[in-house]
């Protein structure tokens, strides 16, 4: 199923687009395309689509007795889809949906151009930590922002309690990886993003009609 939120965008989170919704990670090939007119050819790809992948499974992802993943409203907590921060998360991130979830989490910090936002998280998890590490150093052109209230003590090694991947990043941060630390909680961050909504064609008009007009005074 993919759903719309605030902001028009549409996610795609490897269930089934029909009721029950079931887990496939065949679905994560899928794009939607805007279908075409008659006077054209093809159609063209839906704006604002993305992934949503949620590593450590959700409330309400349940095993069912045939074995597969579907989404439940009201899940029974014996067979619930969930990885708990307990002793042996690390295992469970082998079993599936986690496997394909990280699987696609990893594919995507090798792709050009990409740029990572790190926010709440302690690289307390070696199985999530070590290949961000891996990916910065091999993948050229990956940006890395990463964002905690703590993030300069924990960087700069003040932080007793900071994992030692925040020394690691301070180190290739150093050694001119791309790596950004933002001494900001999760809403002073929110509030730092600009707003890059992209112009329609009409709204571009517009603005070069205006900016013609301002020149030409």
């Amino acid at each position: 199923m993919i759903f719309t939120i605030t902001q028009n965008l549409i996610a795609i989170d490897g269930f089934s687009f029909s009721r029950p919704r079931i887990f496939n990670p065949s679905n994560f090939g899928y794009d939607i395309v805007r279908r075409s007119r008659v006077t054209e050819e093809h159609g063209d790809y839906l704006d604002g689509v993305f992934h949503l992948l949620k590593l450590h499974g959700s409330v309400n992802w349940e095993y069912t007795n045939e074995g597969v993943i579907q989404e439940n409203d009201n899940p029974n907590p014996d067979k619930a889809c969930l990885i708990y921060p307990a002793r042996g998360k690390y295992q469970q991130s082998y079993l599936q949906p986690h496997l394909e979830l990280v699987s696609q989490f990893f594919a995507s910090l090798r792709e050009p151009n990409t740029c990572l936002i790190i926010a709440g998280f302690g690289f307390n998890d070696d199985h999530l930590s070590e290949p961000i590490i891996a990916a910065i150093k091999t993948n050229p052109s990956l940006k890395l922002i990463v964002v905690d209230p703590c993030a300069e003590s924990s960087a700069e090694g003040n932080n007793s309690k900071a994992s030692h991947y925040w020394n690691d990043l301070y180190t290739l941060a150093k050694n001119d990886h791309d790596i950004c630390f933002l001494n900001a909680d999760f809403e002073q961050f929110v509030n730092l993003i600009p707003d890059l909504k992209a112009l329609s064609r009409a709204q571009k008009l517009e603005q070069a009609v205006i900016n013609s007009v301002k020149g030409s005074l």
